[in-house]
């Protein structure tokens, strides 16, 4: 096994994301490439006793968002997860898996090969769990909280009612991420979780490019050339609104420096402002 590193959330490379969740991990183990986890992502997450429908899409959506350069995060298990990380290695994209286990006990052993593969692939797995910690049913809800949270949205493929599914799709309305379902055949069982999620809020989509659209991601997706002095602070943003108090910490600024240099990022289309002194990447 490959070596693992220790992120701890005081650390410069700790994923931005993460700091912004209740319960947020103290620290991270990681094998794998650990800058994936400040890049935009999207969550696929789904039923492990999935269906052919329910894999076919996995797989296909993963394809065509990771080719956007958004890295796919699922967690690694049999079936939805399985079919989201393959998909990400046909689009030639990146992707993360979480485990719900220390590293000495790779879930489900089934997937050992997946787990090489991501990491063969650039991809990154990581966990909050020390190496000798082994997998159990408790530990999984608190590996969707992560995977919702390093998201800037949850994809929905299969869930039963109250499957380890619906758990990240709450924790991702209560993170303010969007959350998108593939309608379901209500006929199955892995049916009922994706349908009363739509019928609870959750967008309805039938392509990848019904995602890209919600989230402000050009299906044509362009280079912004951003000049030095400005990239210190467009580093620290991406798609999920951050306050001007937080980003001054982070780029070691003045609120004024910060404050006139973002207005300036805005004229020039790097940055928009939003409600309560938040700004975003554009």
């Amino acid at each position: 096994m490959k070596e693992i590193k220790i992120i701890k959330s005081t650390d410069e490379q700790y994923p931005q994301k993460l700091l912004q969740i209740k319960d947020y991990p103290k620290k991270l183990y990681i094998i794998g490439n650990e800058k994936l986890l400040n890049k935009d992502s999207i969550g696929i997450v789904g039923a492990r006793e999935c269906t052919a429908y329910g894999a076919k899409y996995a797989y296909k959506f993963a394809e065509q968002i990771s080719k956007k350069e958004i890295c796919i995060i699922s967690g690694m298990a049999i079936g939805i997860d399985a079919a989201a990380h393959y998909g990400a290695f046909k689009g030639k994209g990146n992707t993360i898996a979480v485990l719900g286990s220390g590293f000495n006990y790779i879930y489900p052993e089934e997937n050992l090969a997946l787990f090489e593969q991501i990491i063969a692939n650039n991809g990154c797995v990581i966990s909050e769990y020390e190496p000798s910690i082994k997998a159990d049913l408790s530990k999984f809800p608190n590996r969707n909280r992560i995977i919702s949270g390093l998201s800037i949205g949850i994809l929905v493929v299969e869930a039963k009612h109250r499957s380890g599914s619906t758990v990240t799709a709450r924790y991702a309305k209560e993170q303010e991420k969007s959350v998108f379902c593939i309608p379901s055949n209500i006929d199955l069982k892995t049916g009922v979780g994706t349908n009363r999620l739509i019928q609870k809020g959750a967008k309805l989509v039938t392509c990848a490019n019904d995602i890209l659209i919600e989230l402000n991601i050009s299906s044509n997706k362009e280079v912004i050339q951003v000049e030095e002095k400005y990239i210190n602070i467009y580093n620290k943003l991406n798609h999920i609104p951050i306050n001007i108090n937080l980003i001054a910490k982070k780029c070691n600024l003045d609120i004024a420096t910060v404050t006139q240099m973002l207005l300036i990022m805005e004229i020039k289309g790097y940055v928009k402002s939003l409600p309560g002194n938040e700004y975003v990447r554009l």
